[in-house]
């Protein structure tokens, strides 16, 4: 009776802590009455291959808590050398028995996990197979697991693109990153950027398609509506964005604003004056660049 009383008071004490005190790197809250089960949430490190996820983990405490560690796993897939691709246990000392001090708490633990995402035990991984491999391997299953349905809809757009292979344009990943394309954009007969290609970087948030992908030229690009940082001045992109709306088609829009410039709604107004007032001056410097920066 005494070890159960002992027990709830040092859980409600850890949870009146963390909600006195809401740390960064996750949210939890009990699961169940008795409050011996868990469910903390943390967002990937930054600069690691697990940024921009969200994982979710299971706590469960044993009636002998604290003198017993949590026994704590990874609901949400990971791909970590110390982390079980299958059950999610983790790999770390302070969960063992014989290392685990009555004086640690639930957020010192989550700190210590939320610490080995950014800074993987790779002299001492559960999984030894995964230790080469893990910035790969593990942003993919990052993004396929833990980045919501967003993945699902770019992987679609991907290979829809690639097996209708459009004339106007090409695009792929960038170092097998889903959410950063490169594409280049082809089939600009009768302008004077013909013959060249146009490379364009695309950036998806984990909120695609509810708003626009982030588009800029890496090519530079002599143009009224694109300026000379690589943003382009199209309403799709912008307020005009409809979920609906595919990167097939924002990349046609794209090739069509190259072939028709819109010089009355500019993003770089000398340009357009041009375009609107010496047409020949306008193809000519236009034509030039393109051979200069486009053409190899």
């Amino acid at each position: 009776m005494a070890s159960t009383r002992n027990f709830k008071n040092r859980i409600l004490k850890e949870l009146e802590d963390i909600q006195n005190d809401p740390p960064e790197f996750f949210s939890l809250a009990p699961e169940n009455e008795d409050k011996s089960i868990w469910q903390a949430t943390m967002p990937g490190p930054l600069s690691s291959p697990y940024e921009g996820g969200t994982f979710e983990l299971s706590i469960h405490l044993p009636p002998d808590y604290p003198l017993k560690p949590p026994k704590v796993a990874f609901r949400t897939k990971i791909y970590h050398p110390n982390i079980d691709s299958d059950g999610g246990s983790i790999g770390i000392d302070i969960l063992k028995d014989k290392n685990w001090l009555p004086g640690r708490t639930i957020k010192e633990v989550l700190l210590a996990i939320y610490l080995i995402l950014g800074d993987p035990q790779l002299d001492n991984p559960l999984e030894e197979n995964t230790a080469n491999m893990v910035k790969t391997v593990a942003r993919k299953w990052t993004q396929m697991y833990a980045m919501g349905p967003a993945y699902k809809r770019i992987s679609e757009e991907l290979k829809s693109l690639e097996k209708s292979n459009p004339s106007y344009a090409n695009a792929g990943l960038v170092d097998g990153d889903m959410f950063h394309w490169q594409a280049a954009i082809l089939d600009l007969r009768g302008t004077p950027y013909n013959g060249g290609m146009f490379q364009v970087d695309i950036h998806f948030s984990r909120q695609y398609p509810n708003e626009p992908p982030k588009v800029v030229f890496r090519t530079k690009i002599f143009h009224p509506n694109i300026d000379e940082n690589g943003s382009i001045g199209l309403d799709i992109l912008k307020d005009r964005w409809s979920k609906d709306l595919s990167i097939s088609q924002v990349l046609h829009s794209i090739r069509s604003l190259l072939k028709n410039p819109n010089p009355d709604a500019p993003l770089v107004p000398w340009i357009a004056h041009m375009c609107k007032t010496n047409c020949s001056e306008y193809d000519t410097t236009a034509r030039s660049w393109t051979l200069k920066y486009a053409m190899g």
